[in-house]
């Protein structure tokens, strides 16, 4: 799910092949188109310093709207969302879980599929205990945490979406190990992330023209 990108190249490699969907941030959701299937992103990453490891509330709390109103976008689409990033703390395992209860019964209430984003010092079992129940285990947390842990996660779960990879060799290794799906924001960045997307979704292609009957260009 290259992150936010939609143009002319994604829209060509996601109807010949059908492996590109798409994550949307809060404020960059656009189309849906039917050949590129959704999921729907919380904004929360913006509030991380990422080197401090410090997660700002006080910017969270202003994006909050803009959120709601990405779900509210969604509801009113024929293609609708696969899941959707319940509000995280990046970097707060303990954090995440105390505010899963808030914010997970307001997009349970839209009828979209519950992601968690595990954290840092997350467990299968805190996982497992969260009410009401996460459809999606989305991965992340620092850096080396995330890449620390996806195997137990993919062990663990049945569906699991890795955030954050921009790599084409990560690609052939999520695969393999059952990962149903990954985002990231540097796939536009450069050639080598481009093309290397390029072979890894041709190489497997799925192209279906089933959308085609029911969608029309106005």
């Amino acid at each position: 799910m290259p992150a936010n990108s939609t143009g002319w190249f994604w829209h060509c490699l996601g109807r010949e092949t059908g492996r590109i969907g798409h994550l949307f941030s809060p404020g960059a959701q656009r189309g849906p188109w039917p050949w590129f299937p959704y999921a729907l992103d919380n904004g929360a990453f913006s509030c991380w310093d990422m080197r401090a490891n410090c997660f700002d509330h006080d910017k969270w709390a202003k994006k909050e709207d803009e959120w709601r109103r990405l779900l509210v976008w969604s509801q009113s689409q024929k293609t609708q969302a696969r899941w959707a990033i319940v509000p995280d703390v990046i970097g707060d395992g303990a954090a995440t879980i105390e505010q899963w209860s808030t914010y997970a019964p307001i997009i349970q209430s839209c009828g979209i599929p519950l992601a968690v984003a595990v954290q840092d010092g997350m467990t299968r079992d805190d996982v497992r205990s969260l009410f009401p129940r996460p459809e999606v285990i989305a991965i992340g947390g620092t850096t080396e945490w995330k890449w620390q842990t996806v195997e137990m996660w993919a062990r663990a779960f049945p569906r699991v979406h890795v955030l954050r990879c921009n790599s084409p060799e990560k690609l052939y290794e999520l695969e393999a190990m059952g990962i149903e799906s990954c985002d990231g924001t540097g796939w536009n960045r450069g050639y080598w992330q481009a093309k290397g997307l390029e072979m890894w979704a041709r190489q497997k292609a799925i192209a279906s023209t089933d959308y085609l009957s029911d969608f029309t260009c106005q």
